[in-house]
């Protein structure tokens, strides 16, 4: 029996022998702390009581491990490093094994991507002028490094320059910047510190989201056989949030060719106009990192056709309230014209861009569009070679908000237990709006004016009669109800107003009573709740154990709905103290007897089993 026992468990740990799936963060920060999980294909109270699992990781440290569990803290590596950890697993009962490789990442290695379209003209460019040296300081708010009257300068530190000729022994002599024909062009001189962070920043102004943008810029790396610069940019809004971000360039010593040009492509969100261009030290070294930057450039990647709602100029917003119609126009960019006989075709999308269909009879350059109802329409340009449809180009999309004003209709509720005046919050739009269109301006009228304290503002307070206090053994009566008319214009377009019913719900509500003490296990007393606090619409009911943990929430609206059975998950509760909070809308401190005094909307309660 012991031998065909033994030979049927060496048979069973064969048919398991596989490989495991190991769950968990494969792409962390140097330093992080990960938790991992071996899913196990086979597996039992057998290996649960016998087996040994062995963790093993490179690149990595076990801080605490179980049978199927393993935290692991990974390596803090240089900064100027990426690393591949790895963690494997071993049970060895059952020869079960599994592995996952873990990326730990200090950056994002970029690759230089440029305009496939038609580069128009930059909307800025950078040359940093030209003249004797030393060149002036830059801009204050431009650069966060230290300026330096001589190009012989330490980590930290900048210069303006036409030379690098004699600023360092071991640097590459520069005799000239980047810019072609620029008699005594200066060029920015870094000596990049050992600090990942911004090194210079420039507005950039007058775009438009109707196009994707290229921004480029020539660096030459000064230092051989030293740590190579490493730069990224990243495109801020004028708050200084981040848009986008490239990856991160290693600049390589080239002493024939030093000149490398870097660029990337970006989006810029809808409406933006104006933007940031930072350029930032990615390399947390000083020994070398030493380049120089020249011929920034920010400019647009035109689609081979272009749509405007302008025949002049770009323009790729148009503004309207209720319905309205615009004129669509399209142009080349360029001279040339890729098709000999070109067809036309406007396309509309009205689920921003994932679907567009043709337009009904809009075959030409130019066409006139109405839209009968409010919405945010795109459109766009579809031209193809009228012989070889297939062959085709699209224009940049544009946009046509048009707006509505919405009032909504809302109840606002109002409790007779708090004397004080209560301001009156109704909820009001423009729907399809520009979120980064002009500010909207807005002027209020509500009729009647009765109980209000202004009939031409957003929210009025309102002061009603006072009502005698409810009988406490009786319900209470139902809610007074005041109707009022809000009309709300949009003063930025024409025609934008609307109307929204606002109803005021005078209610004259009971005190809530809490028990102190419940037994779920009996027939009666089984149910814990704040008594009347289903008089207050709104009101809201908390039970917390002992640790702080919360075992009961309801927002009502029913005194059942607020009835606790001391159970958790359907887990009957342990006997004890819990802790019970109530938050009554309008009149907080309206309740009886709660927690160490009268009027505390919290205290204790006793679970008896």
């Amino acid at each position: 029996m012991k031998l065909f026992f033994t030979s049927f468990f060496l048979f069973f740990c064969f048919l398991t022998r596989a490989d495991n799936i190991i769950s968990g963060n494969n792409n962390v920060v140097p330093n992080a702390v990960e938790i991992y999980t071996v899913n196990w294909d086979s597996w039992g109270s057998v290996y649960e009581n016998y087996s040994n699992v062995q963790w093993t990781v490179t690149n990595g440290t076990v801080i605490s491990s179980d049978k199927h569990t393993v935290t692991v803290q990974w390596d803090d590596i240089p900064n100027w490093l990426n690393a591949t950890g790895s963690i494997d697993v071993y049970d060895d009962l059952g020869g079960q094994s599994g592995n996952i490789q873990v990326d730990i990442v200090n950056f994002l290695e970029g690759t230089s991507a440029e305009c496939t379209g038609v580069l128009g003209a930059p909307a800025v460019f950078i040359d940093f002028s030209h003249g004797s040296n030393p060149g002036p300081p830059l801009p204050a708010g431009s650069i966060t490094y230290n300026y330096s009257s001589s190009c012989i300068i330490n980590s930290g530190k900048y210069a303006i320059s036409n030379s690098t000729v004699g600023c360092n022994g071991s640097w590459l002599g520069l005799t000239q910047d980047h810019t072609p024909n620029d008699v005594n062009g200066y060029m920015l001189m870094v000596d990049g510190d050992d600090h990942r962070g911004e090194v210079y920043r420039s507005l950039v102004s007058g775009l438009t989201s109707a196009f994707k943008y290229e921004m480029s810029v020539y660096i030459a790396n000064l230092a051989d056989g030293y740590q190579k610069p490493r730069i990224n940019f990243e495109i801020r809004d004028l708050s200084n949030n981040l848009i986008q971000k490239s990856g991160s360039y290693t600049i390589p010593f080239d002493g024939a060719a030093p000149w490398k040009k870097v660029s990337f492509m970006f989006d810029l969100p809808l409406g933006s106009s104006s933007v940031y261009v930072v350029l930032v030290n990615d390399h947390n070294d000083e020994s070398g990192n030493d380049f120089v930057v020249d011929d920034i450039s920010f400019a647009p990647c035109y689609p081979p056709i272009l749509a405007s709602f302008s025949s002049s100029s770009i323009v790729d917003k148009s503004y309207i309230c209720n319905n309205g119609t615009v004129n669509l126009y399209s142009r080349w960019p360029t001279p040339s014209i890729p098709y000999t006989n070109p067809g036309f075709k406007w396309q509309k999308s009205s689920n921003n861009g994932i679907t567009w269909i043709d337009i009904p009879g809009a075959t030409t350059m130019n066409f006139t569009q109405t839209e009968a109802v409010a919405g945010l329409f795109q459109y766009r340009m579809y031209a193809y070679e009228t012989a070889a449809p297939s062959q085709f180009v699209v224009s940049n999309a544009i946009s046509y908000f048009v707006q509505k004003m919405v009032v909504e209709a809302k109840t606002h509720n109002v409790f007779a237990c708090n004397p004080n005046p209560v301001q009156l919050n109704p909820t009001y739009y423009v729907q399809y709006a520009d979120p980064y269109g002009p500010a909207l301006t807005y002027t209020y009228l509500w009729s009647p004016g009765t109980y209000l304290s202004s009939t031409t503002i957003a929210t009025p307070n309102i002061s009603l009669p006072a009502l005698p206090p409810p009988a406490a053994n009786l319900p209470p009566p139902p809610p007074i109800n005041y109707s009022y008319s809000l009309t709300v214009t949009n003063n930025n377009f024409a025609g934008c107003v609307a109307t929204g019913t606002q109803t005021v719900s005078h209610y004259n509500p009971r005190k809530v009573a809490v028990p102190s003490a419940f037994t779920p296990d009996l027939t009666t007393n089984n149910l814990f709740r704040p008594i009347n606090l289903d008089d207050y619409p709104g009101g809201k009911f908390w039970v917390n154990n002992r640790w702080g943990q919360n075992v009961f929430y309801s927002e009502g609206p029913t005194l059942l709905n607020y009835s606790w059975n001391g159970k958790y998950q359907g887990i009957p509760q342990e006997q004890g103290n819990y802790v019970w909070i109530v938050q009554i809308p309008g009149c907080p401190t309206n309740i009886l007897n709660g927690g160490t005094g009268t009027n505390v909307p919290n205290g204790n309660v006793l679970l008896i089993r």
